[in-house]
C-alpha cells in the first residue's frame, strides 16, 4: 500500500493556479495589445477578475478547515 499525504493536491493545485495566472497574463496582454479599449472589455475583465477573486476566497475558507498533514492509503 502506498500513503500519500494530502499535501499532493495542495502541490498539483498550486501548479494548476500558476497555469491560470499565466493563461491569463497573457490572455490581458492580448486584450490590451490588440484588442480594443472599451467598456465592455473593461466590464468583463472586472466580471472575470470578480469571478476568481471569489473562487480563490471559497478555496482558502476551504482549504482552511483541512488537515494537510494527514495521509490516504492508495
Amino acid at each position: 500500500m502506498i500513503e500519500v499525504s494530502l499535501y499532493v493536491f495542495l502541490i498539483i493545485y498550486g501548479i494548476l493556479l500558476a497555469i491560470f495566472a499565466l493563461m491569463t497574463l497573457v490572455n490581458l496582454f492580448h486584450l490590451f495589445a490588440y484588442g480594443f479599449l472599451s467598456f465592455t472589455s473593461f466590464f468583463m475583465t472586472f466580471i472575470f477578475f470578480a469571478g476568481v477573486v471569489l473562487v480563490l476566497f471559497i478555496t482558502y475558507k476551504l482549504g482552511l478547515q483541512i488537515d494537510w498533514s494527514q495521509t490516504f492509503i492508495i
